[in-house]
């Protein structure tokens, strides 16, 4: 689709912005060298693929990275006009996070899954919590994946719940607004040091807490009336999970809406992005006009 926009842009005299959310090549390269036998083959089609976008990349008026940080890891060689992107709230459609009723703590899980992400971690923490009044609800497009890995944990099948017929974004807030805590917990690697969790602010839409892990990233948004932070190995997640359950849900609660706030302050507000974005893109015709 870029290829063809870009072939036209002369005639027609428009401007071209390209946004990344996420570097999915890097992603399937890294997960192809490490997961199959086809490492050759799959090293030389994603390559390939990455430095025709980074060529289509630099032909544009305007880059939006996901962040400056993941502009530096992931593209470096794009070197169009950058303006980062970032995943934001909408302040018109926010919710309130109200406590769960009775004394289950309600955990969830949203996004995609696959070995990379190592859920499988979190699994064996939670087999290893203190407390029996918990459950767990995972939301994930593609379910292959979790399904098989699911199986492997017989003793949890009672305590977790894998959600069917998710298609949108109203849904998927309705099942996020029945839980009290938000799962974020993810690998400290070069794809989740550069960028926050995009279920992080689907969680902080909700009004709900996340637990995330302790990184340089993650604390330049929050701190710990914000968020819950921990390592990602199984006794510092087991250990996090059962202070998260002695924690009553009210200050659970008070946790996630300060999240929601610190989000609304800064530059994750969808309305002050637009106006930031409409600035960058008013200064690219300006220029282009006055050469």
């Amino acid at each position: 689709v870029l290829e063809n926009v870009l072939k036209h842009k002369e005639e027609y005299n428009y401007r071209v912005g390209y946004r990344i959310s996420y570097p999915k090549q890097h992603h399937a390269l890294e997960l192809s060298q490490s997961f199959t036998p086809k490492g050759i083959y799959n090293w030389l089609k994603y390559t390939m693929k990455i430095r025709k976008r980074d060529k289509l990349a630099n032909e544009c008026d305007l880059f939006l990275p996901p962040s400056r940080e993941a502009h530096q890891a992931f593209f470096p060689k794009i070197k169009a006009k950058s303006f980062p992107m970032f995943i934001g709230l909408d302040p018109e459609k926010l919710r309130e996070s109200e406590p769960t009723e009775g004394d289950i703590v309600r955990f969830i899980n949203v996004g995609t899954m696959d070995p990379l992400r190592e859920f499988d971690v979190v699994l064996d923490a939670f087999e290893r919590v203190n407390f029996t009044n918990w459950h767990l609800d995972i939301v994930v497009s593609h379910k292959a994946y979790i399904r098989t890995l699911l199986a492997l944990y017989p003793k949890l099948s009672d305590k977790i719940t894998l959600h069917e017929g998710v298609h949108t974004l109203e849904q998927l807030r309705d099942i996020i607004s029945q839980n009290d805590v938000g799962i974020a917990l993810l690998p400290s690697n070069i794809f989740h040091n550069t960028v926050i969790a995009n279920k992080v602010i689907h969680y902080a839409s909700c009004g709900l807490p996340s637990l995330m892990i302790d990184n340089e990233k993650n604390h330049s948004i929050f701190n710990e009336d914000e968020a819950y932070f921990g390592g990602f190995d199984v006794d510092s997640i087991a250990d996090n999970l059962n202070k998260i359950m002695s924690i009553p849900k009210t200050e659970l609660a008070k946790t996630g809406k300060n999240s929601q706030d610190k989000l609304l302050k800064i530059r994750r507000n969808y309305k002050v992005l637009a106006k930031e974005l409409a600035e960058v893109m008013d200064d690219i015709v300006a220029d282009d006009t006055s050469k």
